[in-house]
């Protein structure tokens, strides 16, 4: 059951990002439930130097309730060349807790570099819904070469 759930939340989060459906119009595909409001946490995800070689950054969702789906990604990103480039692998959550935590965890370059996280959230619950793309505060780390 979990498999077919998980299936039906990606399409329905693709056809909603796509322009295909509505969020609107998918809660009528569904069936109405108990409205579920969740958030970014502002105040969390700052990056920091977890090890002498490592930069830590996370980022964090807080629901009203437990979703029936999620999909919750963190990527921590480096300042270079005059923009945010993505720097590590990313990790992507499908926890549907009602606080959703997602680390991410890369090398820190040699000399002194500006990070921050980035996070994507999409959750269901009768309906899909996004939440804007949030990008955490910045910090200057530096690493001995």
């Amino acid at each position: 059951m979990r498999n077919v759930r998980t299936g039906i939340f990606a399409v329905s989060a693709a056809m909603v990002m796509a322009g295909a459906a509505s969020a609107p119009a998918m809660a009528d595909d569904t069936g109405a439930q108990h409205v579920i409001t969740c958030k970014w946490n502002r105040n969390a995800g700052t990056p920091w130097g977890s090890t002498a070689t490592q930069v830590t950054g996370y980022v964090q969702v807080l629901c009203s309730d437990r979703l029936d789906d999620a999909n919750t990604r963190a990527q921590l990103q480096i300042y270079r060349s005059g923009g945010w480039k993505n720097h590590g692998a990313g990790v992507t959550s499908y926890s549907t807790a009602r606080t959703i935590h997602v680390n991410d965890k890369a090398a820190k370059r040699i000399g002194s570099w500006y990070y921050r996280a980035k996070g994507t959230h999409f959750g269901q619950h009768g309906n899909v819904f996004t939440l804007p793309t949030y990008y955490s505060p910045q910090r200057s780390l530096w690493r001995r070469g």
